[in-house]
Protein backbone atom coordinates (compact mmCIF):
# COMPACT_ATOMS: atom_id res chain seq x y z
CA UNK A 1 0.00 0.00 0.00
CA UNK A 2 2.99 2.57 0.77
CA UNK A 3 4.38 1.78 -2.55
CA UNK A 4 1.21 2.29 -4.38
CA UNK A 5 0.62 5.53 -2.52
CA UNK A 6 4.09 6.71 -2.96
CA UNK A 7 4.06 5.67 -7.00
CA UNK A 8 0.48 7.91 -7.41
CA UNK A 9 2.96 10.36 -4.62
CA UNK A 10 5.70 11.05 -7.46
CA UNK A 11 3.77 10.27 -10.64
CA UNK A 12 1.57 13.56 -9.71
CA UNK A 13 4.03 15.81 -8.23
CA UNK A 14 6.75 15.37 -10.74
CA UNK A 15 4.18 15.82 -13.98
CA UNK A 16 3.13 19.10 -12.29
CA UNK A 17 7.19 19.83 -11.57
CA UNK A 18 7.47 19.09 -15.38
CA UNK A 19 4.35 21.25 -16.47
CA UNK A 20 4.91 23.87 -14.67
CA UNK A 21 8.80 24.45 -15.11
CA UNK A 22 7.62 23.50 -19.19
CA UNK A 23 5.40 26.59 -18.82
CA UNK A 24 7.44 29.09 -17.05
CA UNK A 25 10.27 28.41 -19.81
CA UNK A 26 8.07 28.92 -22.49
CA UNK A 27 6.68 31.72 -20.90
CA UNK A 28 10.21 33.19 -19.77
CA UNK A 29 12.85 32.18 -22.09
CA UNK A 30 14.81 31.08 -19.14
CA UNK A 31 15.66 27.26 -19.23
CA UNK A 32 14.53 25.32 -16.20
CA UNK A 33 12.26 22.71 -18.09
CA UNK A 34 15.80 22.41 -19.98
CA UNK A 35 17.03 22.44 -16.82
CA UNK A 36 14.95 19.60 -15.29
CA UNK A 37 14.70 17.06 -17.76
CA UNK A 38 18.88 17.85 -18.44
CA UNK A 39 21.43 14.35 -18.96
CA UNK A 40 24.29 16.07 -19.46
CA UNK A 41 26.15 14.46 -16.67
CA UNK A 42 25.21 10.75 -16.97
CA UNK A 43 27.54 8.55 -18.30
CA UNK A 44 27.29 5.95 -21.27
CA UNK A 45 23.79 8.31 -22.36
CA UNK A 46 24.05 10.58 -25.70
CA UNK A 47 23.96 14.12 -24.33
CA UNK A 48 20.46 14.89 -25.84
CA UNK A 49 17.13 12.49 -25.91
CA UNK A 50 13.75 12.56 -27.13
CA UNK A 51 11.90 14.86 -24.90
CA UNK A 52 9.30 12.28 -24.17
CA UNK A 53 11.97 9.93 -22.90
CA UNK A 54 14.15 12.58 -20.82
CA UNK A 55 10.11 13.38 -18.88
CA UNK A 56 9.84 9.92 -18.20
CA UNK A 57 13.36 9.50 -16.83
CA UNK A 58 12.48 12.67 -14.18
CA UNK A 59 9.72 10.86 -13.60
CA UNK A 60 11.43 8.34 -12.83
CA UNK A 61 13.31 10.18 -9.85
CA UNK A 62 9.75 11.55 -8.80
CA UNK A 63 8.50 8.11 -8.10
CA UNK A 64 11.22 7.13 -6.14
CA UNK A 65 10.98 10.04 -3.77
CA UNK A 66 7.39 9.72 -3.69
CA UNK A 67 7.52 6.48 -2.17
CA UNK A 68 10.16 7.95 0.14
CA UNK A 69 8.44 10.55 1.07
CA UNK A 70 4.85 8.52 1.77
CA UNK A 71 7.36 6.19 3.79
CA UNK A 72 8.33 9.17 5.83
CA UNK A 73 4.99 10.56 6.54
CA UNK A 74 4.28 6.92 7.78
CA UNK A 75 6.94 7.76 10.63
CA UNK A 76 6.34 11.75 11.22
CA UNK A 77 2.23 12.63 10.43
CA UNK A 78 3.36 15.83 8.99
CA UNK A 79 2.75 15.88 5.26
CA UNK A 80 2.74 19.21 4.57
CA UNK A 81 6.58 20.10 6.21
CA UNK A 82 7.66 16.56 4.84
CA UNK A 83 6.30 17.40 1.25
CA UNK A 84 7.60 21.22 1.70
CA UNK A 85 11.18 19.70 2.87
CA UNK A 86 11.30 17.51 0.22
CA UNK A 87 10.64 20.03 -2.32
CA UNK A 88 13.19 22.42 -0.90
CA UNK A 89 15.58 20.45 -0.22
CA UNK A 90 15.53 19.07 -4.27
CA UNK A 91 15.72 22.74 -5.44
CA UNK A 92 19.22 22.88 -4.02
CA UNK A 93 19.96 20.74 -6.93
CA UNK A 94 20.12 23.67 -9.12
CA UNK A 95 23.44 24.62 -8.17
CA UNK A 96 25.14 21.14 -8.86
CA UNK A 97 23.17 20.66 -12.10
CA UNK A 98 23.26 24.13 -13.62
CA UNK A 99 27.66 23.30 -13.40
CA UNK A 100 27.46 20.00 -15.25
CA UNK A 101 26.06 21.60 -18.68
CA UNK A 102 26.71 24.78 -20.82
CA UNK A 103 22.83 24.52 -22.04
CA UNK A 104 21.39 25.60 -18.85
CA UNK A 105 21.07 28.92 -16.93
CA UNK A 106 24.19 29.74 -14.76
CA UNK A 107 24.46 29.19 -11.11
CA UNK A 108 24.25 33.11 -10.56
CA UNK A 109 21.23 33.29 -12.83
CA UNK A 110 18.90 34.13 -9.89
CA UNK A 111 15.60 34.55 -12.04
CA UNK A 112 15.95 30.82 -13.04
CA UNK A 113 17.02 29.68 -9.58
CA UNK A 114 13.65 31.57 -8.21
CA UNK A 115 11.57 30.16 -10.81
CA UNK A 116 13.34 26.58 -10.19
CA UNK A 117 12.70 27.27 -6.29
CA UNK A 118 9.14 28.07 -7.13
CA UNK A 119 8.67 24.78 -9.03
CA UNK A 120 10.50 22.67 -6.48
CA UNK A 121 8.08 24.33 -3.89
CA UNK A 122 4.80 23.59 -5.98
CA UNK A 123 6.06 20.21 -6.02
CA UNK A 124 6.32 19.98 -2.45
CA UNK A 125 2.72 21.49 -1.30
CA UNK A 126 1.39 18.92 -3.91
CA UNK A 127 3.46 16.18 -2.52
CA UNK A 128 1.67 17.56 1.05
CA UNK A 129 -1.66 17.56 -0.30
CA UNK A 130 -1.23 14.48 -1.86
CA UNK A 131 -0.03 13.38 1.67
CA UNK A 132 -2.93 14.62 3.80
CA UNK A 133 -5.28 13.16 1.44
CA UNK A 134 -4.19 9.72 1.64
CA UNK A 135 -3.70 9.86 5.45
CA UNK A 136 -7.38 10.40 5.32
CA UNK A 137 -7.14 13.69 7.02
Amino acid sequence: MIIRQGLLAGLISGIVLGLVLKWIQYLTGTLVYTLLLNIDFVPLLPPRLPEWLEFTMHLVVALVLGVVFRWWITRWQHPWLAGLALGLASSLLFFPLTMMSDRVPATHDGYAYMYWLIGHLLYGVVLGAIGRWQNGK
